[in-house]
């Protein structure tokens, strides 16, 4: 156990807060270290020299903590925006180089259109075109000539 544990143990033990495992540990400490016993020894006699006879007031108290609460330092703000311009920096380079790349390359196409037959149809035509894909030649000429038969008997 290091000595800054073990003074903090002695404090919490004279306060009555120490838990009782670090008991044995503190004591075998306080056996083999000259300079925690002096502390323990230093911590009594203070305590016998300015022994208090009551409780502090309320307006004390209040005190002590409205003062300790001025004399908080304060928190350090995050340093991001610092780093906020080099991001708009990077940003705008890797836009630029984009832009650049993108308007000095004429064989390349920024965006391409992609349509296929079947989206050209009417709406009519699309049905006819998704019953009869996969069908053979022969057989899109029986399905012709059996559709329109009537048709033609008739003239």
């Amino acid at each position: 156990m290091k000595c800054q544990d073990a003074q903090k143990w002695i404090l919490l033990q004279d306060s009555g807060e120490m838990p009782a495992k670090h008991g044995n540990a503190l004591a075998a400490h306080m056996h083999d270290c000259e300079p925690c016993r002096e502390f323990q020894f230093a911590l009594i006699e203070s305590q016998q020299v300015f022994q208090t006879q009551e409780e502090p007031s309320a307006t004390a108290v209040q005190n002590v903590l409205r003062e300790a609460r001025l004399n908080v330092p304060e928190k350090k703000r995050a340093t991001i925006w610092v780093l906020k311009p080099a991001l708009v920096a990077a940003a705008a380079l890797v836009i630029g180089v984009g832009l650049f790349f993108s308007a000095f390359s004429p064989d390349k196409v920024g965006m391409e259109l992609v349509v296929n037959e079947t989206q050209l149809l009417t709406a009519e035509d699309q049905v006819a075109s998704v019953m009869y894909n996969g069908l053979s030649d022969d057989d899109l000429a029986f399905n012709f000539l059996m559709t329109y038969e009537d048709s033609y008997a008739s003239l």
